[in-house]
């Protein structure tokens, strides 16, 4: 006898239903062309017995970086938001590394902030949240100025690094 299982939602998820919403710096949402969700790792242990090593599952979770591309505004206002908030955090200019930042949460002068990316249904409507606690960034992509090509739009890119995520359904 067959076992006969058939999903409740026959509906796929598409690639371009999508929000993230950076807490310190809200405007950069509308500019956001594209997002990974970062990898999701679960250490395992090897149990050796005297016929073959057994694998169980481990205790601690490793999450990969987070990555967006941008679009970058004609007043880059976008890119020198991050860039200066990457400047606060390790400024190469004096000892004082945080300069204006602070652990509390002053959103502008904060040190780190809380990003949600919200995945959509194919109708628009927000489906999952997926919350990214204590977000900074650690590199900020380049901006390939070119004056012999056509005109382009610049995007740019960000990767964060972050406390961890989780998932809201």
């Amino acid at each position: 006898m067959a076992l006969i299982i058939t999903p409740e939602n026959r509906s796929f998820l598409s690639n371009n239903k999508f929000e993230f919403v950076l807490r310190r710096i809200p405007n950069f949402t509308y500019l956001v062309q594209s997002v990974n969700l970062p990898t999701l790792t679960l250490g395992s242990s090897s149990v050796n017995t005297p016929f073959v090593a057994l694998s169980i599952p481990g205790t601690q979770l490793s999450f990969g970086t987070l990555s967006l591309t941008f679009m970058v505004d004609e007043d880059m206002q976008s890119w020198y938001e991050l860039y200066d908030w990457m400047w606060q955090l390790g400024n190469p200019e004096s000892y004082d590394k945080r300069g204006r930042l602070s652990d509390e949460d002053d959103l502008i002068n904060s040190v780190t902030s809380d990003a949600s990316l919200f995945v959509k249904t194919n109708s628009n409507n927000p489906n999952i949240k997926v919350v990214f606690k204590d977000v900074y960034p650690v590199e900020l992509g380049e901006l390939p100025f070119n004056s012999t090509s056509s005109q382009e739009f610049l995007t740019s890119s960000v990767t964060f690094a972050y406390t961890y995520y989780k998932i809201e359904i």
